[in-house]
């Protein structure tokens, strides 16, 4: 989908903590606070709020009174890593319609162990590998990475490439958990968690929360004047889910793809925000994406520099393999990221040439079987 009329115009990131039992609550309500806070935005000005957590009691209404709301417009994004792209695609459409002019969108997790909220990942249930004492995503993607490597090819040096590229983009950025140079070969050292899947393959839980706010393009050239657009926007739930032997080694992010470019050229992008709660999944989805053939991810993370300073900047503040992953936040860190480069505010790890900048999502975890949930969007700075 084309839009015209919908900008990004704040973001609000928390610290990130595996200590921190403050309330999710508290979370939101910092990264939102941030955000307002950094373009001058008042609460009373909010008039949309989706809210994307598995740690949260409660639905989007309740928070929006705790926070102190009183809305127009409310969203439960509840569409596991993909929230965040698949909230903006949602908050975009309510704008357009003229429901509201500023929405809030906020990911958060927190490890208060006073509340028993942390609510079962179904996923792991039900399975068709269940029965065999698999389970977790761990697991499942031990599958999906090992049918990878056999039916083309694929290497653990290859793969690795890339956790070690986002390493390299995470030691400037403050927000990071891990900070410390990783080699190739500290990442094929790494314990082994279920082969081939290692240590460093996985990512951090913590607690945190992330933040955009988006606006009509009337409002939002009254709040900022680093505009930053929605360009356009597409989602696919349960890719191949009528096949009982579908292809797990793409995605329904083959279908974003197709439909995101045939508005922006694929050559057009400058830095790629790509959902990472694996590596491979990271490579996978670059195949998806069209960027090589189905198979040559492996030969194309060889060719390219995937840092911040390369030709295919890659999870450019170090995604969630090393920034950490609070709950579904993950779906929104990317979209900070993305929102942050191309205000020109990433120090340490700012992009050079910083215009336009496609953001990915998957949730649900699609690797296992055929349920899934995929999106993606291109933003683009303009003066």
């Amino acid at each position: 989908m084309l839009r015209k009329k919908v900008c990004f115009v704040s973001y609000g990131s928390t610290e990130y903590s595996r200590k921190s039992e403050a309330s999710v609550l508290t979370h939101y309500t910092n990264a939102i606070r941030e955000a307002l806070q950094r373009v001058g935005l008042h609460k009373k000005e909010i008039q949309g709020l989706s809210i994307t957590t598995q740690a949260s009691p409660d639905f989007s209404p309740h928070v929006a009174e705790q926070l102190g709301l009183e809305l127009d417009w409310v969203l439960n994004g509840d569409y596991g890593g993909a929230g965040g792209v698949m909230s903006v695609r949602r908050a975009a459409d309510a704008i357009e319609a003229g429901h509201l002019d500023v929405v809030v969108l906020v990911g958060g997790n927190s490890f208060d162990k006073s509340v028993p909220h942390q609510r079962p990942l179904e996923y792991q249930r039900a399975n068709y590998v269940d029965v065999y004492g698999y389970g977790g995503p761990n697991s499942l993607m031990a599958l999906i990475q090992r049918l990878h490597m056999e039916r083309y090819g694929t290497t653990l040096e290859q793969i690795g490439r890339i956790a070690v590229a986002q390493r390299e983009n995470a030691l400037n950025n403050p927000q990071a958990l891990f900070r410390e140079p990783m080699t190739l070969q500290d990442y094929l050292n790494s314990r082994m968690i279920s082969d081939p899947i290692r240590l460093f393959d996985c990512v951090m839980p913590c607690s945190g929360a992330e933040c955009v706010i988006l606006a009509s393009e009337e409002t939002a050239k009254r709040i900022t004047d680093k505009l930053v657009y929605l360009v356009t926007d597409a989602e696919r739930i349960n890719y191949q889910v009528a096949d009982m032997q579908p292809d797990k080694t793409t995605f329904g992010m083959k279908v974003v793809g197709d439909r995101l470019f045939k508005e922006v050229k694929r050559e057009a992008i400058d830095l790629f925000e790509i959902y990472d709660d694996y590596p491979v999944a990271v490579m996978i989805q670059i195949e998806d994406l069209g960027y090589c053939k189905k198979g040559e991810g492996g030969k194309f993370v060889e060719a390219h520099d995937l840092t911040y300073r390369g030709d295919f900047s890659v999870n450019t503040g170090g995604g969630e393999l090393s920034v950490g992953q609070a709950g579904l936040a993950g779906g929104f860190l990317h979209l900070v990221e993305a929102l942050r480069q191309l205000r020109g505010e990433a120090k340490g790890h700012q992009v050079k040439k910083a215009e336009r900048a496609l953001v990915t999502g998957i949730g649900w975890l699609n690797y296992g079987r055929n349920l899934g949930t995929t999106a993606g969007l291109i933003m683009e700075r303009r003066q």
